[in-house]
């Protein structure tokens, strides 16, 4: 591989940091045309993208863009663990050849990372404070994933790995596939890994002709700029705007009335889309904030209906992983189908079996007869 620096041309055949600008060196895509594949995920621009050793995906890309208020977001919360790190972790899971891995606690990108990776039967620790929810460690173990305290200092992989931005930028191939005229594109910022990914989709599609102009990038945050990065966004071009944190709040419960969950800082660029015309937000969504907008009632009422979706739909005595079932009943989050199918195990409706498959164990569940 060749990486970049996308601000002042620096090359290197190794990832880091551009010695010149300050700005983490990207890999250099070397695509002739634009092209789509019928591949799923991410890989539908399997061309575009560093060449996979082995192919992993959960269904993660390709989210729709809807209206909410007049105003168009396109919302990563439908990706298999609800944020757009899917995409990321896609790429990184499918070409990485580094063996274990280490990381540092992150919340969604650690939850994206752990069930990408072992899906592709890759060692996962994972190093958490006395702090960590507990619903983060119950996720965690069932991916198999090895949790320790305080453990690790240098983490394998963090936000601006060269692999991960490669899966975020494919969010501006598919709003060029999406929208006929593309003018503004509000980004949520709080490190800039996500803005700086947009902008080399952006830049690559206007390289091969795809586009004529990019479109206006505005990077939003919550109070002051907190992005390591974010002189060098401005020197390609990024605009930032800064909107009041009760703003977002307002914002947040205003998008959950559209079943649409995310975070302030996610929600900020939904606000920001507002006082844009022609303008499209990115709006990542967080598995804890909707499950915040549930009742106790109402979580059970959804696990209850997912099992009976499950148990219709699901062919009985047929070992299937849980990722399986999930692609099985075509509805759901794979992390719902997951408590689901601990449910059904806990009530006897289905059984589990463990299978050693190369160098790792692999678990199956098989629905009752």
């Amino acid at each position: 591989m060749e990486f970049t620096c996308i601000l002042c041309g620096y090359r290197s055949s190794e990832p880091g940091v551009c010695p010149r600008c300050g700005l983490p060196l990207l890999y250099r895509a070397s695509f002739s045309k634009f092209h789509r594949s019928n591949l799923p995920g991410v890989w539908r621009y399997i061309n575009e993208l560093p060449k996979p050793s082995r192919l992993i995906s959960l269904g993660e890309g390709f989210t729709k863009i809807r209206r909410i208020n007049g105003i168009m977001i396109k919302y990563e919360g439908n990706n298999p663990t609800g944020t757009y790190y899917d995409r990321g972790s896609a790429v990184l899971a499918s070409v990485s050849n580094s063996g274990d891995v280490e990381l540092t606690f992150e919340e969604d990108l650690t939850r994206s990372l752990a069930l990408y990776l072992s899906m592709a039967g890759v060692k996962v620790t994972v190093s958490v404070d006395s702090s960590v929810d507990p619903r983060d460690l119950l996720i965690l173990a069932k991916l198999s994933t090895k949790v320790c305290v305080n453990c690790v200092r240098n983490p394998s992989v963090d936000y601006f790995n060269p692999l991960l931005i490669e899966g975020f930028k494919t969010i501006s191939y598919e709003l060029i596939e999406q929208l006929d005229n593309l003018r503004a594109v509000t980004v949520p910022v709080e490190r800039g890994a996500l803005a700086l990914a947009l902008v080399k989709g952006f830049m690559e599609l206007e390289d091969k002709g795809i586009i004529s102009v990019m479109p206006r990038i505005i990077g939003v945050h919550v109070g002051s700029l907190k992005s390591p990065i974010g002189d060098q966004l401005r020197e390609l071009g990024v605009n930032f705007m800064s909107v009041k944190p009760e703003d977002t709040i307002n914002a947040v419960v205003e998008l959950a009335k559209h079943s649409v969950f995310a975070r302030p800082i996610s929600a900020s660029a939904y606000v920001a889309a507002k006082g844009i015309n022609e303008s499209i937000a990115i709006v990542s969504g967080s598995p804890k904030v909707r499950a915040g907008f549930s009742t106790r009632a109402e979580r059970s009422s959804k696990t209850q209906g997912l099992q009976d979706v499950i148990l219709t739909r699901v062919p009985k005595g047929v070992p299937l992983t849980a990722y399986g079932v999930w692609k099985a009943i075509g509805e759901g989050s794979l992390l719902g189908v997951y408590k689901a199918l601990d449910s059904l195990t806990s009530r006897g409706l289905a059984t589990v079996m463990v299978k050693v498959v190369g160098k790792r164990k692999v678990k199956y569940y098989i629905l009752g007869s």
